[in-house]
Parts: C-alpha cells; sequence; structure tokens
C-alpha cells in the first residue's frame, strides 16, 4: 500500500536524497507533511536514561522544533516524563498526539509537557517510532497547530520518516548513500514485492515459494540493511539504490 502512495512522494524522497545538510532534509520533510498540517519536527535516537542536558540534545539529528520550547524541555528534564518518548521507548505503533490518553496513563508531570507544548503552537503531533537493529528506540515527530492525517498520510509518512532519518543518520556519519549490503536476486525480489505493500502470504504467493521462506527472506534483508522493521527495509533499500 505504501509503494501506490509513493507515486505522490518520489519528487520528495529525491530531494531528501539530495539533501547535503541535515536542515534541507528538515525543510524538505515539512514541505512533505505540510500537506497534513505539520510546521515542526523534531527525531532522534532516545537517550539512555539520565543523560544529562548536553547528552539529550546531542542524540538529536533532525531539528526543525520551536528553539525556547526545545531549551525549556531539555532544561528542565521534561524528556523522562513526556508520554510520547515513553510511548516510543515502548516501541508502539504510529501515534497521533490526541491518541496518547489512550494507550497509556499520563502523570502529572506529563500532562504538564503536553500543555506546555501548545503555547508554542505544537497543540497537535504525529510521532512514528521505530528500533535499530541495535535495539535502539528512535523517534520522529512532526506537529502543528492543526494536524489531520489520514489513514493513507499516517501510512506513506512513516516510509518518508524511515527514509529521511536513514538519509540523516547518513549524514552525520559522513557516509551519502554508501551500499556495503548486498542482496541476493531472491531478496531484491522479496523486497520488490514488499515495496508495493504485500503481505508476507502474498509475496509467497507470487514468487511460488513457502510462506516461511518469504519469511527467512525478508528477516535477512532486514538484517542486511540494519533495521528491524520491512518499512525501514523499504525506505533504506530505496535510499541505497538497492530497488527503485
Amino acid at each position: 500500500m505504501w509503494r501506490r502512495r509513493l507515486d505522490d512522494t518520489v519528487e520528495f524522497l529525491c530531494r531528501i536524497r539530495r539533501s547535503s545538510t541535515q536542515q534541507d532534509i528538515c525543510r524538505h520533510v515539512l514541505c512533505y507533511a505540510g500537506r497534513f498540517g505539520a510546521t515542526n519536527l523534531l527525531a532522534g535516537p532516545i537517550p539512555p536514561p539520565r543523560a544529562l542536558k548536553r547528552e539529550q540534545i546531542s542524540h538529536v539529528l533532525l531539528d526543525a522544533w520551536p528553539k525556547q520550547w526545545s531549551e525549556r524541555y531539555f532544561s528542565n528534564g521534561y524528556l523522562y516524563r513526556d508520554p510520547t518518548i515513553q510511548l516510543v521507548n515502548r516501541g508502539n505503533a504510529p501515534f497521533l498526539r490526541s491518541e496518547i490518553d489512550q494507550v497509556c496513563r499520563v502523570c502529572r508531570v506529563g500532562r504538564r509537557v503536553m500543555e506546555e507544548a501548545t503555547e508554542f503552537k505544537l497543540r497537535k503531533g504525529l510521532t512514528i517510532p521505530f528500533v535499530t537493529l541495535e535495539r535502539q528506540a528512535v523517534g520522529f515527530s512532526v506537529a502543528g497547530e492543526k494536524l489531520d492525517p489520514d489513514p493513507h498520510d499516517r501510512l506513506a509518512f512513516q516510509f518518508v520518516a524511515a527514509y529521511a532519518f536513514g538519509c540523516a543518520a547518513g549524514l552525520a556519519d559522513g557516509k551519502r548513500n554508501s551500499s556495503p549490503a548486498r542482496l541476493s536476486p531472491r531478496q531484491q525480489d522479496v523486497l520488490r514485492w514488499a515495496s508495493e505493500g504485500l503481505t508476507v502470504d502474498e509475496i509467497a504467493d507470487h514468487l511460488h515459494i513457502s510462506r516461511n521462506t518469504a519469511d527467512t527472506h525478508l528477516r535477512l534483508v532486514r538484517e542486511r540493511l540494519g533495521v528491524t522493521s520491512t518499512i525501514q527495509a523499504v525506505a533504506e533499500a530505496f535510499r541505497l539504490g538497492l530497488i527503485d
């Protein structure tokens, strides 16, 4: 399903790939997410518990957040009380800020964090959690005063977020579009069908292989690309030019 949505996002992916700075990536992502009301962006791996302010800030890879709010947030130690971060650490599915109360109990301080964010026009938000192969939680959040993504927007943005984060991490590591991973022809076939939105069972049917074989190929693809989900694998494969 997300591949069908890519027809509308290919140009943005190309712009993100050509970005030479993390600020450029932020600008292109917000141009894309602006269609459903996003005006701000923050993304990065979640720091370890008890990390001090400087270390917390160093984990931010993409920053288009209100500077005054960031200063207050990190200075007051809100990171570890923010229910958004708690859900990212739990590995939740993508969620809207309005859905937080449905999936977790928000403490008094956490409620204050959410309320104070509205002072900076961050009333609504969409967060995409994912996990690196090293099991490090990553949060990718966009926010604004009027954020209203439809289900297709949410699914497509998962892909855009994973793609943008991979590009930002590559810039931070000094690696641009290098591709140490090598996929076998069968693994590429499986991944291409996955990029069309097919399930494991559907991929197996198309390739005339067992479900277990298709699932094994996808697992090996994720391992070789250093990701933990199929949507991340597709995004990383696009970024590295392994599929088109």
